[in-house]
């Protein structure tokens, strides 16, 4: 058979394009092509005999919304069917894919063959890129348009090699078989069994079924769950499960786990989120421990469980009316009997609280008032205590200046009187965690509500003193007093509660004056180091006076006879919801001095040539004295300041020093102190310093480029290259020393001290290492407190961490590897770990 070649008479017009169609016998409808088939290419044969057309070179076939660009493309005009292939080297080697286009979509393969009247057809070395990923396949069968049939399936996430920057990709999940639906909403790909491989080798995480949510909208899949062994609970299946979408705005993932010794945990996830108007998230935990073996002696069990609701309102949803929850309530055993290894490597075992908060807020526009209503919940995992409060009203007047001017400054007493109102009605509730959520909490309920009025004012003397003057009224409410007594027969103190409404009140008042004095000293030397020396000293004066509202005249206060037949003072507020009034009349002499030093110096980093340096940034001392005491009416000194001498370092200090002697009785290492002024003695004082250091301390830093005229990449990381063919790179670290130290000695003859130096290191030896360690060092009992270990690796397209605690009382080590891609960070993972937990350090 010959045939005539038809050259292209127009080559670069590629607006010139051939329209053929074909006439079928209208019985035959189902097979009748559905639009005009338009095709172009640069070089083209046709047989009409055998109804084929033959397309070389930039070939380009239109039909309906599909598309074909390919270097060689048969059409069968009889059938419908269109084969195409890509272009080729001289090796027969692919080197330009075919690419197909329907409906917005692109998929790569090497050749394919299609009907465009059935649209099935097979394809092979297709790649087809998804939302996160890229789904490569050794041959295809197109079912139709939203199902295919794929026989060796490679699935990734690399960038790389989305970006066609390389040609491996560092891991693949591989299966042999697997279908591809391509819904309207929803595309996943279904697999049988499937192996994860990274840089072509394979690795323990193999399942016999997939389910993988693909593209951008969420999907229902199976969690792949993560495996290990540990020596408490033995082998473990952990993190199984299944996700599920709920329509548009909500989402639930249940996973659980296996342990060979018995134990087991499941775990329910939710999150919810509406634009514009609220987000959440909801968990709850169920773990039931099993430990050693039934019938020996190291046999235990227990159950442990967690709830945490966090729900935050968008505030342009409702800027005046905000509603808020923020639930984390635990048993007190969860962490520390709890199944989870990740809480011994983040630290959460050593948390000894937990709590809960739900709130709801409102502000009144166009007025000083607002109002909250909230529910707390603390649980102390140490002493298993609790505390309600249910419900807690605040009622908020913020200051009104009633007699200030509607236009210009406020100036004189009067003017400058602000006022101030709070309403604060709580109902507190401590029970225990056996007791919570049963009749026997309410028996322990402190209720009751407290009024608070405030007034401020306040002139300047003279333009350098600021007087302010301050008084405050408190009204405390109460529904349940008490009436105390000593019961001689039991030998014990009664509380009998006598309910009823009942009030006490409590005023104050005070007034204060302060200025700054000002130091300064410039060197007159041009090329001095210190330019100049600043020195701030702030002085306060205050007087403040309260009542003695334990006085008899008061009747807030009255006495029972104890046991030693004495009278014994006790006031009928006590154990209420609020402090009872106060005792002893206060008319205080308070006073204070603040100090700010620094200095100016010349420095070459700096664009002025000049920079600060603080001294001291703040250097207070502050005591008082009770003019209304008729003992022991001087105050402790204080002293605190806090210094800034580096730039990483910083130094705080406090201490204390009692004005009055003390007095030890022979043999007796607990003194008395006597009313009598002598020496100042120091009864405590706390020191914190810490210091960081880093690769510029010591004059390193960025890396100079000018130096190196060469610049390459070695296993996907950059680096600079000398002369030699050497690398060079920067290699950032850090080192965070601190030290806490700490001594009281309050009336004792000998006083005890605590040290502790903390250390936190870590060193990116290449751009995608990092290693870090935190630990701390006891120097009293000269033991180590647990240290972390963590060593991270970007391996491109997934991270692997390790982490080591290798001593202490919860000695363990965990090792992962997770996939970054949102779309499989969940579902693809190894994480594999053992721990170790004993009663004592062996350290």
């Amino acid at each position: 058979m010959f045939s005539q070649i038809e050259p292209n008479q127009n080559v670069s017009d590629s607006s010139v394009i051939a329209v053929d169609s074909i006439k079928i016998d209208t019985v035959q409808r189902e097979e009748r092509l559905e639009d005009v088939l338009a095709y172009n290419s640069d070089d083209q044969i046709h047989e009409w005999r055998k109804k084929m057309s033959y397309l070389m070179r930039n070939a380009v076939v239109n039909y309906t919304d599909m598309e074909i660009r390919a270097d060689y493309v048969e059409i069968n005009w009889e059938t419908g069917d269109v084969y195409a292939d890509g272009k080729r080297d001289s090796t027969g080697m692919i080197i330009e894919p075919t690419i197909f286009k329907q409906a917005g979509k692109e998929y790569e393969q090497h050749s394919f063959k299609v009907n465009f009247k059935t649209k099935v057809g097979v394809a092979y070395n297709v790649r087809i890129n998804e939302g996160e990923g890229v789904l490569v396949g050794n041959r295809v069968k197109r079912a139709n348009d939203s199902l295919m049939y794929i026989r060796g399936a490679d699935y990734t996430t690399d960038t790389y090699f989305i970006e066609r920057k390389t040609e491996e990709p560092d891991y693949v999940l591989r299966a042999s078989r697997a279908k591809f639906i391509d819904g309207k909403k929803n595309k996943v790909m279904i697999t049988g069994p499937i192996n994860m491989r990274i840089y072509d080798v394979p690795t323990p995480l193999t399942l016999p079924f997939a389910y993988l949510p693909m593209g951008d909208t969420r999907s229902a899949g199976i969690i792949i769950p993560s495996f290990g062994e540990r020596t408490d609970v033995g082998f473990f299946l952990e993190g199984m499960g299944f996700y599920l979408p709920i329509g548009d705005y909500l989402d639930l993932a249940v996973t659980g786990g296996l342990y060979t010794k018995g134990s087991w945990q499941v775990r329910a996830a939710s999150a919810y989120r509406k634009k514009y108007r609220f987000n959440g998230s909801f968990a709850f935990d169920y773990q039931n421990r099993v430990t050693g073996i039934k019938g020996l002696d190291n046999y235990s069990k227990s159950t442990t469980y967690a709830l945490t609701w966090n729900h935050s309102q968008d505030a342009k949803a409702n800027p005046n009316l905000t509603f808020n929850i923020g639930i984390n309530y635990r048993s007190s055993t969860f962490y520390r009997d709890g199944i989870n290894n990740n809480n011994i490597i983040n630290g959460n075992i050593y948390d000894n609280n937990s709590s809960s908060s739900i709130s709801i807020n409102k502000i009144f526009p166009n007025s000083p008032f607002s109002l909250a209503v909230t529910a707390n919940n603390n649980l102390n995992f140490n002493t298993g205590d609790m505390l309600f409060t249910l419900p807690q009203l605040t009622f908020n007047m913020s200051r009104i200046y009633p007699f200030a001017p509607k236009v210009g400054s406020k100036k004189g007493l009067l003017n400058n009187l602000a006022v101030g109102y709070n309403l604060n009605v709580i109902n507190s509730i401590n029970t225990t965690e056996e007791e919570a959520f049963t009749s026997r909490m309410w028996d322990n309920a402190k209720n009751g509500a407290k009024h608070a009025v405030t007034l401020n004012t306040g002139v300047t003397l003279g333009s350098y003193f600021p007087v302010s003057f301050s008084a405050g009224y408190d009204e405390v409410w109460a529904l349940k007093t008490i009436d105390r007594r000593y019961d001689f027969e039991e030998r014990k103190i009664v509380d009998t509660n006598i309910n009823g409404f009942d009030a006490y009140r409590e005023f104050n008042m005070g007034t204060s004056v302060s200025t700054n004095l000002y130091g300064t000293y410039i060197s007159k030397n041009e090329n001095a180091t210190i330019k100049g020396i600043r020195h701030v000293i702030s002085p306060t004066v205050g007087f403040s006076y309260r009542p003695d509202f334990g006085a008899e005249e008061w009747g807030y206060y009255t006495t029972y006879r104890g046991a030693d037949g004495k009278r014994v003072i006790y006031s009928r507020f006590d154990n209420g919801a609020f402090a009872p009034p106060s005792r002893g009349q206060n008319a205080g002499l308070n006073f204070s001095l603040r100090n700010n030093l620094e200095m100016k110096v010349r420095s070459k980093s700096d664009s002025t040539g000049f920079k600060k340096i603080k001294i001291f940034e703040y250097l207070d001392i502050s005591s008082s004295y009770n003019l209304a005491a008729e003992s022991f009416k001087m105050g402790d000194i204080s002293v605190s300041g806090m210094t800034r001498l580096f730039d990483q370092f910083n130094l705080q200090f406090r201490a204390s020093f009692s004005p009055y002697k003390i007095v030890f009785e022979d043999g007796s290492t607990r003194g008395t102190e006597i009313d009598k002024i002598g020496a100042f003695r120091l009864t405590g004082y706390n020191v914190n310093f810490g210091y960081n250091f880093d690769n510029k301390t010591f004059g390193g830093g960025e890396m100079d480029s000018k130096k190196y005229k060469k610049r390459g990449s070695v296993r996907n990381e950059n680096f600079y290259f000398d002369d030699y063919d050497y690398a060079h790179f920067t290699i950032p670290w850090k080192l965070g020393l601190s030290l806490n130290h700490s001594y009281i000695k309050d009336n004792t003859l000998v006083g005890t001290n605590n040290t502790v130096l903390g250390i936190n290191a870590a060193i990116s030896p290449s751009p995608y290492w990092s290693l870090s360690t935190n630990t701390s060092y006891d120097f009293v009992s000269q033991r180590f407190s647990q240290a972390t270990f963590n060593f991270t690796r970007d391996l491109r397209s997934f991270n692997l961490t390790f982490s080591w605690v290798p001593f202490g009382q919860y000695k363990t080590w965990n090792f992962f590897i997770g996939i970054k891609a949102s779309i499989l960070s969940d579902a693809v993972k190894y994480d594999d770990r053992s721990s170790q937990l004993i009663n004592q350090s062996n350290f």
